[in-house]
Order: structure tokens, then sequence, then C-alpha cells
């Protein structure tokens, strides 16, 4: 699997980056036999027929709390849609993290970017379409050699030009990919439209070449130019208007080690292993089935009675008793990548869409209104009820496993609701006769967003609501199913949210923070800042990732000055898994980092 760019975080996740780029959501049951698998299971492993056995012995079950949005890499955003598409489609290239540098290192079948611990160097390069890669002295172009023996599912050899044509969707306008900011180098960028029979030429089969309009460093080079393709024989005739809602996002052809076999939307998804991949070779269990529960308590039970094998994101109070229940689970830990956060749209967002004149939110626009916001939110008592020694504070989108580019040097702001009033009060906002905050005969009242099925942000909205009353804000909460939740987010149709990141391992922001609202479809906010902007292409110029350091400091002294929106904290994602699967190795880059090779024992040899 490929490593996903920074993306929404339903807590499905499972969602990347990303590269996806990279938040978050999910899926999924099981096939016809699979549904008699499930409900043998759930009845204790004695009553299990031989048939029912064997369906389980072959079929891996992940309960998620919502569906994917996409199984098309141009299109999907969720973590969950980058966990399902990195198992189905062929990445360029393989990543692995090293966690002692908080670097991220990127291979071909033959080349490294940089060498890492041999005890961290556990990704095999065999994924990788690209065999080798050379960047140019001058750093405005990179060439890469694909391997002649990768094929799409469909039989059709994997070739340079699917690549091309990809990028051609990506870039277009009318598609509007999330994931435009990802070709901003390229030749003819500068001048607004990118020059494609420039900026990528494929002079043969296997040989893939991208050029730049300034020097790019090697690092980011090699992150912008791997995003995943699809096969051009199958697209090329969809027209861009038509791209969102072709049949063909209902039957991904990939080339990975899983393939679709069936998607029962908001229901269940079927993966099965793909027996003639060598990207890097057929998954090792025969069938993977992603089973949508909403509730989280569902969730639970279903795991405790062996209908699912893996359930994240595990409430810590709930280790005892689950692992009491069943001794056949165990309770895994991975982090720091994602956080929860409350998203306040900075600009007046009707307007926007009306005009696409940026004007100040009503409530939201001052950056000392929302730091007051901020104040006044308890984060330590939200850690402390619900994640425990799982939750780290969050001062902004860098995180500490970033280690040489995190700032340690910021405080996180306290909770100081006597603060936070004084801020409101010099902006203007004072109690009315019913004790809301009103300014100018407008009320401080607005609703705040999620998703359904969460049951961490259902008892964190519920203190954030307590805490805003208690220095006059009217703060309403409202739940809305997974996909209509991120669709409206995507759309720019709330004005405060709470929702989650899963994080990029590569730092490259402008897809959420760039001013360019157009380009950044990930800046839900609408947060207009030319320094950061400015920031953002000063560390890139930069040839080591290292040397932007201090680049990075500064954008996070202006995130935590500014507060686009409140960060909450980092999560220590605390997943449940059955005892019957091995193999599994879980770490930053993901829970289901190395899925394809998991396996799973026979049920005859777990004992209760």
């Amino acid at each position: 699997m490929t490593e996903y760019r920074k993306i929404l975080r339903s807590e499905l996740r499972g969602g990347r980056s990303l590269p996806l780029p990279g938040l978050v959501l999910c899926l999924l049951l099981a096939l016809s036999v699979l549904a008699m698998s499930g409900c043998n299971r759930s009845n204790g492993g004695a009553e299990h027929s031989a048939m029912g056995q064997a369906a389980m012995d072959s079929t891996l079950v992940i309960a998620m709390l919502g569906d994917a949005d996409y199984l098309n890499p141009v299109l999907g955003s969720t973590v969950t849609s980058g966990n399902i598409m990195g198992l189905i489609y062929p990445s360029l290239l393989q990543t692995e993290f090293d966690t002692t540098t908080g670097l991220l290192n990127y291979m071909a079948l033959e080349k490294k970017l940089r060498e890492v611990a041999s005890s961290q160097a556990k990704k095999t390069p065999r994924a990788a379409v690209a065999r080798s890669w050379q960047m140019s002295a001058d750093h405005k172009s990179i060439t890469y050699t694909l391997r002649n023996d990768v094929f799409w599912n469909d039989g059709k050899r994997i070739v340079s030009g699917d690549f091309k044509f990809s990028y051609k969707l990506y870039g277009n306008p009318v598609i509007a990919s999330a994931r435009q900011q990802y070709l901003a180098e390229l030749v003819g960028a500068d001048k607004g439209r990118i020059d494609f029979d420039r900026a990528i030429e494929t002079p043969d089969d296997t040989t893939l070449i991208f050029r730049f309009y300034k020097p790019v460093a090697e690092h980011l080079a090699l992150y912008h130019t791997s995003l995943t393709p699809l096969p051009m024989h199958l697209w090329k005739d969809v027209k861009p208007e038509e791209f969102r809602h072709s049949p063909l996002n209902l039957e991904p052809l990939g080339a990975g080690p899983y393939k679709l076999k069936r998607w029962q939307q908001q229901q269940q998804m079927i993966l099965v292993s793909s027996r003639n991949s060598n990207l890097p070779k057929p998954g090792t269990i025969p069938a993977l089935a992603f089973r949508v529960v909403p509730d989280y308590t569902v969730r639970l039970t279903q795991l405790q009675t062996g209908a699912v094998d893996v359930v994240e994101n595990i409430k810590p109070e709930d280790f005892t008793a689950l692992m009491k229940a069943n001794r056949q689970i165990d309770i895994k830990t991975v982090g720091l990548r994602a956080y929860d956060y409350v998203g306040w749209s900075n600009i007046d967002q009707e307007e926007y869409r009306r005009s696409g004149k940026v004007k100040p939110h009503p409530l939201f626009g001052s950056p000392k209104v929302r730091l007051a916001l901020t104040l006044a939110i308890d984060r330590e008592s939200i850690i402390d009820g619900y994640l425990k020694a799982y939750g780290v504070i969050c001062n902004n989108d860098i995180s500490p496993s970033l280690k040489w580019a995190y700032n340690n040097r910021i405080t996180p702001h306290p909770m100081d609701p006597a603060r936070a009033s004084a801020l409101l009060r010099a902006e203007g906002w004072l109690p009315g006769p019913d004790g809301i905050l009103q300014k100018q005969g407008r009320k401080f009242s607005f609703v705040l967003y999620t998703n359904a099925g969460n049951a961490r942000r259902n008892y964190a909205s519920t203190i954030i609501q307590q805490n805003l009353r208690a220095i006059g804000i009217d703060c309403k909460l409202d739940v809305q199913e997974s996909n209509v939740f991120f669709e409206n987010l995507q759309e720019r149709k709330l004005d405060a949210w709470m929702a989650g990141w899963s994080i990029g391992l590569e730092i490259d922001p402008l897809d959420v923070w760039g001013s360019d609202l157009k380009k950044s479809r990930f800046n839900f906010t609408g947060y207009v800042n030319s320094r950061i902007d400015q920031l953002c292409e000063l560390a890139k110029q930069k040839m080591d990732p290292t040397g932007a350091k201090a680049y990075w400091q500064e954008y996070q002294e202006i995130l935590h000055r500014d507060q686009p929106i409140t960060f909450l904290y980092w999560i220590k994602e605390t997943q449940g898994f059955s005892r019957r699967i091995e193999g599994e190795e879980l770490n930053i880059s993901g829970t289901f980092y190395n899925l394809d090779d998991w396996r799973l024992r026979p049920s005859a040899a777990l004992t209760q």
C-alpha cells in the first residue's frame, strides 16, 4: 500500500495520504457465504458448521462506522477510501517512515531515496511500478524507468501513458480533484495552465518524465509525481463532466494485491485476493470484508463475539471488559498521526459561493474570536474523560512524530474562560437579555455538526457545548450521516463542525491552508494567509527537507496565533484485533499498513 496524502478522517480508518493526500471513513460486510459465516461466528466457536468454519478461516472481517466516498483515486478523499484504494490500485513508488528522524522515505524496485535503519526497513519495494528514477542536475525534471512486467487486472500492461493520462484528470478543473496542488510545480502551472505536452513526456511505455518550471527538491518531486494512476484504456472516453458519476467508479480496475468483488454501498464491501498480481503479490488472506456498522456498541459487541476481526478506536474504558469477555482479543495502539478539531468557517461561505469574494464570517471571521473559542474549550477534560493516556493536546497540524519539524516551544492555549470573555467583549460581543452574546443585533448562536457513529466526537461535542454556553455562546449540536456530513464539508456548506485529519507524512499543507480556495480543496474553513503560502513555497525550495525547519516552525506559530480551527488532540489510536490474525505490523503509516501480508489462523487452533 502506498502512503496516502492528508485525508479526511471519519473514523473509519481507516484515511493518507495520503498521499493522498491523507479524513477518514468506512465500509462493509461479506459474501453470501460470509453472511452465513458472520451469523455462525456470533453464536460461538463450537457452533460452526464445516462450511461456516471454512468461510471464517478464509475471510477477514473489518467493522467500520461509515462507507468509502469513492474508489477512484482522483476523487477519493477519506481514510477509508485511501485504505481500500491502496489495496486495489498500483503505486508508482512505495514509502516507509523513519521513526528516528521523522522523515518519509521513497522506494522504487531498484532504488531508495535514503537508507534507513535495518530495524525499520520492513516495507518491500516490490509493489512499486517504478524500477528506478533519476533526478536532473538542475532539479527541474525527474525521469522514471517503469517495469514492463506489471498489468491491470484485465491483462493490459501498465504503461507510462496511464500516469500522464491520470495527471490530466487530477489537474482538470471540471473534475476538481482535491489533489490539484500536487501539480503546482509542473511546467505551465506558474502561468495558470499546465502544459501537459511539455510537463509530462512518455517517449515509450516504460519511460515517464515530469518537468517542472522551477527547481524542486527530490523528496517533493517524488511525492508530487507519485499520485495513483487510473487505466487509460478504460477511462479515456469518459467526459470530464461525467467523471464523478461514471459507472466505472463502482467497478475499479486495479493491479494491486486485492480486487473488488462486491460493493453494497452503506452496507458492505468485499475484496478478494488478486491471484495474478505481482504488486507485490496476491493478498495472503483470500477475502476481506469491510462491514459498515455505524453504532459503536454494536461494533464492540461483534468484536467480542467474534463476528468481526478488527474494530478501530476502542474506548480505553472498554479495554478491560472487552479482553476479559474474550481472551482472543488484543488491543493495539498506533500514532500520532490523527487529530480531531473544531472547524470554524473563517469566511462567509454563502457570499463566496455567490460572488467568489472572500468576506469575513460574521461569527468566526476574527482570529481573536477564534482564539476566544479555543480558550473556552476544556481540551484536557475531553482527554481525561475519554482518551485518557491515549490523547495529547494538539497545537497545530505538524505531528510530534515529525520530529525534525515539530515546534516544541509552543505552549498550548490553556482553558481560560475569563480571557475568552474579555477577547469577545473587545470584539463587540456583549451579553443580551437572555445571557447569550450579541453584536449589532446578531446573537452568537450556531450549529456544530459532526458525523454519526463517532462516540469520541459525540462526547467531545457535548463538553464543547457546555463550555461555550458558560461564556454566553449558544452552540446547538447536530449529527449527520458520515457521507452526507463530509459531502457538505467538501462543498463548504457548514459554518462550524467537528471532524478530524489523518496527516500526510510529507509536510505539504497547501491543500488544507492554501489561499487559492479553488485549488486548495481541503481548505474548508476558507482561511487565507499570504505568509502561510509564502512559507510553504520557501520550504519547498530547500533541497534537504530538514533545511526547511525554520519555515515550518514559523508556520506552526502562525496557526497557533490565528486559530483557523481549534486543534483539539492528537490520538493514539486504539484498535481491537482478533488473535486469529497473524503478521500484522501497525505503525504510523496506518493500521492496515501491511494488510496484504496478514494471515488467519485456522479457527480450530483458537481456544477461548
